[in-house]
């Protein structure tokens, strides 16, 4: 995996923005291309459709003062020295709320941020508002699933959240409770509740 340096946090949510952008729109492509001709991705193309991945890291020595900064904030610090990571999805619609972390993580910490592509791949269903109703008819929800990826439940998990993640060393450390796939499934459960676009609630 391949990571970029950001000059700026804000330079990080932009290539964020645009590596989720690209990402989508090639699976939306592919699965237009599938509706009209039934050619299924190859496995190149394939690996076009992944999440963008955020990483940062802090060290004593890249730290601003030397010391571990003191703070009772509950967000926008670290517990320990490390690489910290984790997916991201839709970062133009929570491009705000990650500035808000990293600005800080880097004025206070001289956290490094890094960006990439990771090996998460995106839902199709996640890439498109409109579901697999997109098919109207040319295609059926198991030939989509045979070539496309496809929500699992048993990729969403809140082991992060409740305490249960197990830390391999030498891995990087999550970055945040929940990771893209596990948002995204969040962002679905809003729409189908409710009826209503998840963009359109309140924060």
């Amino acid at each position: 995996m391949t990571f970029e340096i950001a000059a700026t946090p804000e330079d990080a949510i932009d290539r964020l923005e645009a590596l989720y952008a690209a990402a989508c729109q090639a699976l939306r492509d592919d699965l237009q291309r599938f509706f009209d001709t039934h050619v299924p991705p190859t496995a190149e193309e394939r690996a076009r459709y992944r999440y963008p991945v955020l990483r940062v890291t802090y060290t004593h020595a890249n730290a601003l003062p030397l010391s571990a900064p003191t703070t009772w904030r509950g967000f926008a610090k670290f517990p320990a020295p490390g690489i910290y990571s984790t997916t991201v999805t839709q970062p133009a619609e929570f491009r705000a709320y990650l500035l808000d972390q990293l600005r800080l993580l880097v004025e206070e910490y001289g956290a490094t941020i890094e960006t990439g592509v990771s090996q998460q791949e995106i839902p199709y269903p996640y890439a498109l508002d409109g579901g697999d109703e997109l098919a109207r008819g040319k295609a059926t929800a198991v030939e989509l699933a045979r070539y496309f990826p496809t929500p699992l439940l048993s990729l969403v998990g809140d082991e992060i959240a409740d305490g249960t993640f197990d830390f391999v060393d030498g891995e990087p450390r999550p970055l945040s409770l929940f990771d893209a796939v596990r948002v995204d499934f969040s962002l679905r459960r809003l729409v189908h509740y409710t009826g209503t676009d998840w963009r359109d609630m309140q924060p």
